[in-house]
């Protein structure tokens, strides 16, 4: 059982990651229970879109880039799920060609948007 399991290390600035926390806490949930919840829904998501829309991944390419990295001091956050949830979240990542750490924070931005939270980056000015 214990085989199962393996961790992700997601890069995001200190804001986004005191904001992961803070979420986390606000739902009763771990960091990463928060996390996987949220980027899961995102990944099915995606899937079923890949599965149906294979002609619009360019054009989904062009509209997942944006601010990235904001600016300020980095830190990482220890993401830990099981193998299956990992291979899932690096093929999708691949697939809309980013970063494991651009997809799940590109994931929880998207979330907070649409519970209507501002996202750190929204209050860096």
């Amino acid at each position: 059982m214990g085989d199962d399991r393996t961790v992700l290390l997601i890069n995001c600035s200190t804001e986004e990651a005191k904001t992961i926390r803070d979420r986390a806490e606000a739902e009763r949930r771990t960091l990463s229970g928060y996390v996987l919840h949220t980027v899961m829904r995102a990944v099915l998501f995606e899937e079923r879109l890949s599965d149906k829309i294979s002609r619009l991944q360019a054009l989904n390419r062009t509209l997942s880039r944006g601010p990235l990295r904001p600016p300020g001091p980095r830190t990482t956050i220890l993401l830990r799920c099981n193998k299956e949830e990992s291979r899932r979240i690096r093929l999708t990542a691949a697939r809309r060609e980013m970063s494991i750490s651009a997809f799940v924070l590109h994931s929880l931005r998207r979330a907070w948007t649409v519970a209507g939270l501002s996202a750190p980056s929204d209050r860096i000015k």
